[in-house]
C-alpha cells in the first residue's frame, strides 16, 4: 500500500502532466478513443507501481514513460492507421499548433515525439532522453532532423499552393 507521501506526488505528479500524456498519445494513435485509454492504462499500470519508484520527482516522466508503452501496447493490437484526417478532425480548434500537429501527425514517431515534447511540453533534450530512454545526442540529432524535415514539408505545401 502507497504511503500518504506517495499518493500525494503520484496525485499531483497526474494532474501535473495528464495534458501532455494525451497529447503524446494522440500523436501516436490519432484517434482521440484510443489516446484517452492509453492515458487510462498509463495512469493505473503506474499506480500499481508506485511503491517500487524510489524518485518521486521522476513521477511525471514515468508516466509519460508509460503512456507511450500504452500507446505502443495498443498499435500492437491493430493495425496501423495513418490518415491525417483522423488527427485534424480530433484537435481542439483553439489550438494554436493545430497545423504543426497536421505535420507530425506524417512523421515517423521517433521523430514526431521528441519534437512535440520539445515544443508543446517544454521539455529540454536531457528529460526527452530521460523519457524515450535514449541518448541525449540521439534526441538532439532527431529533433534537428525533425525540424529539417518540417521545414521541408512547409516550404513543399507553400510552393504547392503559389505562395
Amino acid at each position: 500500500m502507497p504511503s500518504d507521501t506517495q499518493k500525494t506526488c503520484f496525485i499531483e505528479a497526474v494532474v501535473n502532466t495528464r495534458h501532455a500524456m494525451y497529447r503524446v498519445a494522440l500523436v501516436m494513435l490519432k484517434q482521440a478513443a484510443d489516446a484517452e485509454d492509453a492515458v487510462s492504462d498509463a495512469v493505473e499500470a503506474t499506480w500499481r507501481n508506485l511503491e517500487r519508484i524510489r524518485d518521486l520527482k521522476a513521477l511525471p516522466a514515468y508516466l509519460l514513460k508509460s503512456t507511450i508503452n500504452a500507446a505502443h501496447k495498443t498499435l500492437r493490437g491493430r493495425k496501423r492507421e495513418s490518415t491525417m484526417e483522423h488527427l485534424e478532425a480530433l484537435l481542439p480548434e483553439d489550438t494554436p499548433e493545430t497545423p504543426v500537429w497536421m505535420y507530425l501527425g506524417g512523421m515517423k514517431e521517433k521523430y514526431s515525439l521528441p519534437l512535440m515534447m520539445r515544443y508543446s511540453e517544454g521539455m529540454s533534450d536531457q528529460q526527452i532522453a530521460s523519457v524515450l530512454g535514449l541518448p541525449r545526442g540521439t534526441v538532439a540529432s532527431r529533433l534537428s532532423r525533425a525540424l529539417n524535415m518540417l521545414k521541408q514539408e512547409i516550404e513543399r505545401e507553400e510552393k504547392g499552393h503559389g505562395r
